[in-house]
């Protein structure tokens, strides 16, 4: 199964899919961390990385340091770094990154081109003044890797900082510096091994004990109520309780907002609650009518058990605030970046319309 979250990361990159949003701020989870004490999860995300590093760009010749300090500066709550006289930050890197990956394609098509032309006399190989790079470092001159190098790190620290991983930066960049040295205190298979058990075993494990402990301050809270199964929900306003959903299989329209037991939005209806990424997809695929707000609809057999059960408690016009434990939501699998296996979940729903006629759907 390696599929790690580096590796993962790795993919991003080569797919030109470059993180957005903003760390809001330092995240409580990343320490610098303290040389005497090793920290085993970090050295071996650091390892991972260098190692993945190695294996997708093996002929890009990055700047290691740079490469650390645009890491550095978003891991611990900076918004940029200045290189070059070039501002880095989570905006700039999506024109920085594609620009360079669109042209290191480019470049490695030229090397090609003329490594053919060594045995093919009808290929004709561009001469090495005219290449207008540096078939060594693979950029164009120092500049250019600079800038590219300290982007790329803000992107990497971006992207494990969505992951909320306990991380101590002392010792990533130590692994960093290990493995490009060659001398790596952990070999690759030791690496898969230990993330295997983390994501595996450590994640949910550590996630199912947060959540519950997280709903059972939650059901002391006054105006929580729990049903049965396990879910907690507040009925905020009621609605027409003449007109709400009696069975899984009615039709409902809704505004909601989800949100972690952080308080992090993962996913909403309307616009301006919509987490950051999303709303700047939005505006890029839908120029015209990125924040339309529609309600979804969807039939209740269609959802998250927690949403089938919560959303009979109101009737159309209603409003309730949901927290769904684990097994009412997505289970050990989790969903998508944001959603860890064994998490809880908070949804603020707002039902716009009931049709209680039962729907030819679907099974769950």
């Amino acid at each position: 199964m390696k599929k790690t979250i580096i590796t993962a990361a790795m993919s991003l990159f080569a797919a030109f899919a470059i993180s957005c949003g903003s760390n809001n701020g330092k995240n409580k989870l990343v320490v610098e961390g303290d040389e005497s004490k090793f920290d085993t999860l970090s050295y071996v995300i650091g390892v991972d990385f260098s190692n993945s590093l190695g294996r997708d760009f093996s002929n890009i010749t990055f700047s290691h340091d740079l490469l650390k300090k645009g890491m550095s500066t978003i891991l611990l709550g900076g918004d940029e770094v200045t290189v070059e006289g070039k501002e880095i930050n989570l905006e700039t890197i999506s024109e920085i990154l594609p620009e360079f990956f669109n042209n290191y394609r480019q470049r490695t098509m030229t090397l090609m081109q003329n490594e053919r032309a060594k045995t093919d006399s009808t290929i004709q190989a561009v001469p090495a003044e005219q290449l207008g790079f540096n078939p060594e470092t693979m950029f164009v001159d120092d500049k250019e890797c600079a800038i590219v190098s300290a982007a790329l790190g803000v992107d990497v620290g971006n992207t494990l900082l969505k992951r909320n991983l306990p991380l101590h930066t002392i010792w990533l960049f130590k692994a960093m510096d290990d493995a490009k040295a060659g001398s790596a205190r952990m070999n690759n298979e030791e690496v898969n091994s230990f993330l295997r058990h983390y994501y595996s075993v450590v994640v949910p494990t550590n996630n199912r004990k947060a959540s519950e402990e997280w709903l059972s301050g939650i059901e002391n809270t006054s105006g929580v109520n729990k049903t049965a199964s396990g879910l907690l929900y507040k009925i905020e306003e009621a609605g027409n309780m003449d007109k709400k959903a009696e069975s899984d299989t009615a039709v409902v329209r809704v505004h909601y907002k989800g949100t972690l037991r952080d308080g992090k939005v993962f996913d909403a209806s309307r616009f301006e609650d919509m987490p950051e990424a999303r709303r700047q997809m939005l505006k890029q695929y839908r120029p015209n009518d990125y924040d339309k707000n529609e309600p979804v609809e969807f039939p209740l057999n269609r959802v998250i058990k927690g949403w089938t059960e919560g959303l009979q408690l109101v009737g159309e016009g209603g409003k309730i605030t949901l927290w769904v434990p684990s097994e009412l939501a997505y289970g050990e699998r989790g969903a998508g970046q944001d959603i860890g296996p064994n998490e809880a979940l908070r949804f603020d729903v707002e039902i716009v319309e009931v049709n209680p006629v039962k729907a030819d759907a679907e099974t769950k």
